[in-house]
């Protein structure tokens, strides 16, 4: 039983949002940047995920998970979402691309980045969009299972 529960609580699965969160924030601390604020994320905490600064440069980023196909509330944990977790990935890349904009306006002075999990489906999306990111100085980063950060 204790195995199962476990499986059911996505935030145990390193693609999780909090997770993500998490090792984009150590990588940075790592490479010298001040980790201001990072977003309570188990708690659904709005806002910015990631506030860093070094020598002078803001860095504020988007982070999203990877969609799981049960659900995190524990009371239907046992359930599958209806939505194929491809599709909502789009979703998810979609709004994420919407944060990051609005963000860029309110901040023009700070560097704005993306931060996904390292699936095939984040890494399609971003070769479609590629160049329209660039074109617009956005960054985007990958972390995947061992916790490693890719640009």
């Amino acid at each position: 039983m204790r195995g199962r529960k476990r499986s059911m609580d996505v935030t145990t699965d390193w693609f999780w949002k909090g997770n993500v969160v998490d090792a984009l924030s150590r990588s940075l601390a790592s490479q010298g940047w001040n980790i201001e604020r990072s977003a309570d994320t188990r708690s659904k905490e709005r806002g910015v995920d990631i506030r860093a600064s070094r020598q002078g440069t803001l860095l504020l980023v988007e982070a999203k998970g990877y969609p799981s196909k049960s659900y995190r509330d524990p009371n239907r944990a046992s359930e599958n979402k209806p939505t194929n977790p491809t599709n909502q990935a789009q979703q998810w890349y979609a709004h994420a691309l919407l944060k990051v904009l609005r963000l860029q306006t309110a901040h023009p002075e700070a560097r704005v980045a993306l931060a996904f999990p390292d699936f095939p489906r984040y890494r399609a999306l971003f070769g479609e969009t590629k160049l329209g990111l660039a074109k617009l100085g956005l960054a985007v980063l990958f972390v995947d299972a061992e916790g490693q950060v890719s640009e």
